[in-house]
């Protein structure tokens, strides 16, 4: 019997721990988190391909995935508003995504793997119970068996948005993606639980959610992925959705990888963003569009130091969805329009040619490749010259090599259509967010250095 009355006694505590965390936090404090970003190259991913012993193996991937995002981000930047869901096709693929990045859901918690997407809006993750799901490793989350779960109802105004509809009483969304890929769920409410200070969590309720239950012919089968974890500009991202209490700020650091990006990073929200520093250089998101996902204005690009002088108006985001630039993490090589893509990678050959550097054949989806000489050292930089801001990429991220088979590519690839500043050419960068001030920033920074 006293075992009994102890085992009740601490599961009233534990109960009792909860509901105090909840009741001492809302969503309009200003507060900070960090999560853990996780490069689909490291063996703590979810998506880990295994070892990839041979370095042209892993500049192909690296290529794959960059092509595979940048098709991606192309079809999302063809919808507008009035666009009705059941008549989206995006692109889906585990190739789509680099990172991802687990946390916790419901009452009692249930951790998730998400993929991290700066292209998406909606969170969603496989809910219990399933009409079809993709084979995920176990735990699903299970709506019914959380105590804080609530569907959003029909007559709700978050339910009124032309993504969703009423369907038997309930607010329901479709999104297909290309290859036949489609999430169907409820639009849905939970708590969801961030990693906070001192080793302390940040419980935030009534977090809007999709809680998809009818998931078919997605790619990623067999792994812990559970879902998308948006962080665009949508109202349904989690960037928005938390945009008093992160005060519109995050910011990453991606550690730097001579050979493929497999060290964790740290992607920070609110007071935990590193802010204070007096040496970022600033360029406004551009806002006059109705795109969600981050455009900055790119006017120019340099090659060494020379300025090639692009007309204005070269990387302008057009009115059918062509064109601007965008800063992205799911694209791993830099892609750059065809037009303007030729323009540079001419100043790039010539630089080689004059060192009497070979060209080589090219390596996946990067065409200038050369051979590689380990006394050669005239590598040269780039930067992208943004509105108020320049961006200089140094030569450590402009490359990559495989010293074994003897040869070395310019980090950058052709894209019909749109310019992607890539993960590749962001490493050992502090990038942060201000979506209240409507800019993005960077500096120089060691992001191996960047710790808990």
């Amino acid at each position: 019997m006293a075992h009994v009355q102890s085992s009740r006694f601490h599961a009233l505590f534990l109960f009792l721990t909860v509901l105090v965390s909840l009741l001492c936090f809302t969503p309009s404090e200003s507060a900070g988190f960090s999560l853990k970003l996780i490069p689909r190259f490291s063996p703590e991913s979810p998506l880990y391909p295994g070892n990839i012993s041979r370095q042209s193996e892993r500049i192909q991937k690296l290529a794959e995935i960059s092509h595979a995002r940048a098709n991606y981000l192309m079809s999302k930047s063809s919808q507008n508003a009035t666009i009705d869901p059941e008549n989206i096709h995006l692109p889906v693929h585990e190739d789509s995504f680099v990172y991802s990045a687990e946390l916790s859901l419901g009452t009692p918690q249930s951790s998730q793997f998400f993929l991290v997407d700066g292209g998406s809006g909606l969170i969603w993750t496989q809910c219990l119970p399933c009409i079809n799901c993709f084979n995920q490793i176990p735990p699903l989350f299970n709506s019914i068996a959380s105590t804080t779960y609530q569907k959003i109802q029909c007559n709700d105004p978050r339910c009124s948005k032309p993504f969703y509809k009423c369907v038997d009483e309930k607010c329901v969304y479709t999104q297909k993606y290309g290859g036949g890929a489609v999430t169907k769920g409820t639009l849905s409410t939970e708590t969801f639980t961030f990693p906070y200070t001192n080793g302390r969590v940040l419980p935030v309720q009534d977090m809007i959610f999709g809680c998809s239950n009818d998931n078919q012919d997605f790619t990623f089968r067999g792994k812990k992925i559970s879902g998308i974890l948006g962080l665009n500009r949508a109202p349904e991202s989690l960037v928005s959705q938390l945009k008093s209490t992160i005060q519109g700020r995050f910011s990453y650091c991606l550690v730097y990888g001579d050979r493929e990006m497999e060290a964790t990073s740290i992607l920070r929200f609110g007071e935990d963003t590193i802010s204070t520093r007096r040496d970022y250089k600033t360029t406004p998101l551009m806002y006059q569009t109705m795109k969600s996902n981050y455009y900055l204005n790119l006017l120019d690009i340099s090659v060494g130091d020379h300025r090639i002088g692009f007309p204005p108006g070269t990387f302008a985001l057009k009115s059918n969805g062509n064109g601007g630039c965008i800063i992205d993490t799911g694209a791993i090589a830099t892609l750059i329009d065809r037009g303007p893509y030729e323009r540079v990678m001419k100043e790039f050959d010539e630089h080689f040619k004059s060192f009497g550097v070979q060209r080589v054949r090219k390596v996946g989806g990067m065409e200038y490749c050369y051979k590689y000489n380990p006394k050669f050292r005239a590598y040269i930089p780039m930067t992208f010259h943004f509105q108020g801001a320049d961006y200089k990429v140094e030569p450590t991220y402009m490359y990559f090599h495989d010293n074994a088979k003897g040869y070395f590519c310019v980090a950058l690839m052709p894209f019909a259509g749109k310019t992607v500043l890539g993960a590749w050419q962001q490493q050992d960068m502090r990038v942060l967010y201000d979506l209240n001030l409507g800019v993005v920033r960077f500096a120089p920074e060691n992001c191996a250095r960047d710790k808990f």
